[in-house]
């Protein structure tokens, strides 16, 4: 399928961590979509942390929007285009549960929301994790570092239990990488 032409862009709204924008759009038959809404992000990174014995370190915060607690891999976003996504991954693994890798294996990407949304998710799986500081959160970032049998978290992502859609995602990319490094059959 072709792409959309762009004839003209508008922005709506700048915040901190997002721009919001209208495209007029010329469809590949020459349609005009007058005004298609457009959320850009930076890009995000979603870290599948794993310890020497065989835990995944999951972080659990409370979501406003969700309005409910929600069980995680670590992660966060990237300071922009020119920041590696695996620098970010190596930041926020620390900050988030003070843990680093020796091991990092990039599992690829997945997109939050093409629909409305620019940004990417990409995903690493981080091995031989060890605790070497505690964590240092920003300000109004509040959440439990738990260690859980690599097995157990794959059955509650399994069952439903880890219910951020990206999280979920991101645990799948990392499994085939799970198996291939004998982590789980």
């Amino acid at each position: 399928m072709s792409r959309w032409k762009v004839l003209k862009s508008t922005e709506l709204l700048k915040a901190r961590l997002f721009r919001l924008r209208t495209d007029e759009c010329e469809l590949p038959d020459k349609r005009v979509m007058p005004s298609y809404y457009v959320m850009e992000f930076p890009d995000w990174v979603n870290i599948v942390p794993i310890t020497a014995d065989k835990q995944m370190i999951l972080v659990e915060q409370y979501r406003h929007a969700g309005g409910d607690t929600f069980l995680e891999v670590p992660g966060g976003g990237t300071h922009g285009p020119k920041e590696d996504p695996k620098d970010a991954g190596v930041r926020e693994l620390l900050e988030e549960t003070g843990y680093e890798s020796s091991e990092w294996i990039y599992c690829g990407f997945h997109c939050p929301n093409p629909a409305l949304q620019t940004n990417r998710v990409h995903t690493y799986l981080a091995l031989n994790c060890r605790k070497v500081a505690e964590p240092n959160l920003d300000p109004f970032e509040d959440l439990i570092v738990k260690l859980v049998p690599v097995t157990e978290a794959l059955d509650l992502w399994g069952r439903g239990e880890i219910k951020h859609s990206l999280i979920s995602a991101s645990i799948g990319l990392s499994l085939r990488f799970l198996k291939e490094k004998g982590i789980v059959k």
